[in-house]
């Protein structure tokens, strides 16, 4: 334990959201604290993205304390107290006892991986043993302003070292998720692993095909899009674990032009980080799969010569761009949005090749995604030479296209400033509150006279209609009907 005068950490660093948390819980009688991520990126000089809290309060007691608070998840049950765009994690102590009663036993899979796991404990030394990491496991108290460390973090983030708590092999089999987490710790924080952690992931790394896809992506997405993509795809590579992430690139990884322009991407990735600018899902995927996207059109321009009415290689592209997403989607669960921004990305890349007629390249430069497929068109152009004319051609465009993203930034940051001022304003000459009503029970719809489909239809609203088409779309892509 180490008071406030033995450490860095201090209320101003700590927002507003997250104390009124901690308070909150403390007044209604229950433990809470500081705990994860923020407490490790506050000692090592980083700034936290997110404030997450413990506390031995249950995620429906959570719930009464505050108004503003929804419970999610099934295999972890949290709460999630919002402010705005603000959200504060709250957590509920974990614990390894197994309780008498079978429903409320730990669940897992025939492999061992836990499934469900909502067996709480009644004190923060019982939740430190259930975390993953060491450095994961020191623990803030706002009213004291101590650390409470009780598995040696503080030694371990002082030696730069990743150290998981309990039986390596156990926790892993517990959550393969773990692995990816150990490695991404060590690319972000430049910290080592020890050697009784990392051991077992070279023999381990197939159960990460056991986690579900959708999970799968969002951990992909803090491996590569937040500051560290370059060392988290070097250590991936070091421990054979990036061809698990991406499927079927197997073969490009020996090629030394591949590794170049991957790593020369990540490397620009992570400058944009520090610029405060942001990374895009598509766009990671657009440059990793690239290659496997080149190869499959290659593929099928090959069988294409055999055919007595040959397709486009427009035409090929968009065949071959659902089969090497079908393929990726097995492992991280591309939502349909960035899917389809992907496609067009790779689709840019074969009219960027058009630069003689002015009306195709005027309506081009006006696509959307057209500055971020030009900045994969670039960074291919640096290995791939015979590109570097239409680079140029482009160029003009393309720095047009910024002047013009930069004013449209400009006009929504003033947008909204006044629209800022205008509800503080409002607010300000707003009379006292009265007391709210009491809800009245909705009535009931009107029934409408039953009518055919084609007048049903017309009734319905824009927005209906607009949801119906989009879950129509969102089942044919499902079953795999569009091409």
């Amino acid at each position: 334990m180490l008071g406030r005068k033995d450490h860095s950490i201090t209320r101003k660093d700590i927002p507003p959201q997250a104390i009124a948390v901690l308070e909150g819980l403390r007044r209604a009688g229950y433990q809470a604290y500081l705990v994860g991520g923020c407490i490790r990126d506050l000692l090592t000089g980083k700034k936290p993205k997110d404030f997450d809290v413990s506390t031995n309060a249950t995620p429906e007691q959570v719930r009464r304390v505050f108004q503003n608070s929804r419970i999610i998840g099934r295999r972890f049950k949290i709460c999630h107290v919002v402010f705005g765009r603000e959200i504060i994690e709250v957590t509920t102590f974990r614990s390894n006892q197994e309780p008498k009663h079978e429903s409320f036993k730990h669940q897992t899979s025939g492999t061992g991986m836990l499934v469900r796991d909502n067996i709480y404990g009644r004190t923060a030394e019982e939740d430190a043993a259930r975390r993953d990491f060491t450095i994961n496991a020191i623990y803030y108290d706002l009213k004291s302003s101590e650390l409470i460390d009780y598995h040696a973090g503080l030694y371990d983030l002082r030696r730069g070292v990743i150290d998981m708590i309990g039986d390596p092999k156990r926790r892993y089999l517990e959550d393969p998720v773990r692995m990816i987490r150990a490695l991404r710790f060590a690319a972000k924080l430049g910290f080592t692993i020890s050697k009784r952690t990392s051991d077992p992931i070279r023999n381990m790394e197939h159960l990460l095909l056991q986690v579900s896809n959708a999970r799968m992506f969002e951990e992909v997405n803090k491996l590569f899009l937040t500051g560290h993509g370059l060392q988290s795809y070097r250590i991936l590579r070091k421990y054979g674990m990036f061809e698990i992430l991406f499927a079927g690139l197997e073969q490009f990884l020996d090629n030394p032009s591949f590794d170049s322009f991957v790593e020369y991407a990540l490397q620009s990735s992570d400058e944009r980080c520090r610029d405060q600018k942001r990374n895009m899902p598509h766009f990671l995927y657009a440059v990793i799969l690239w290659p496997k996207f080149q190869a499959e059109v290659s593929r099928l321009m090959a069988l294409n010569d055999t055919m007595a009415s040959p397709a486009s290689v427009r035409e090929l592209a968009d065949l071959a761009c659902p089969t090497v997403l079908r393929e990726q989607n097995s492992v991280t669960a591309i939502p349909m949005g960035i899917a389809e921004s992907i496609r067009s990305m790779w689709s840019l890349q074969l009219q960027f090749l058009n630069i003689t007629d002015p009306d195709e390249v005027a309506a081009i430069a006006s696509k959307q995604l057209f500055r971020g497929g030009f900045d994969i068109f670039k960074l291919r152009a640096r290995f791939e030479p015979y590109l570097t004319p239409y680079v140029e051609f482009w160029e003009p465009y393309y720095e047009r296209s910024a002047k013009t993203a930069s004013e449209r930034r400009q006009m929504l940051a003033q947008k909204d400033s006044r629209r800022e001022q205008q509800e503080q304003q409002q607010r300000a000459e707003a009379p006292a509150e009265r007391p709210a009503e009491p809800e009245r029970a909705p009535r009931p719809a009107p029934k409408k006279p039953a009518t055919g489909s084609n007048e049903v239809f017309t009734d319905d609203s824009d927005a209906e209609r607009q949801d119906r088409l989009a879950r129509a779309r969102a089942w044919r892509a499902s079953m795999h009907l569009d091409p």
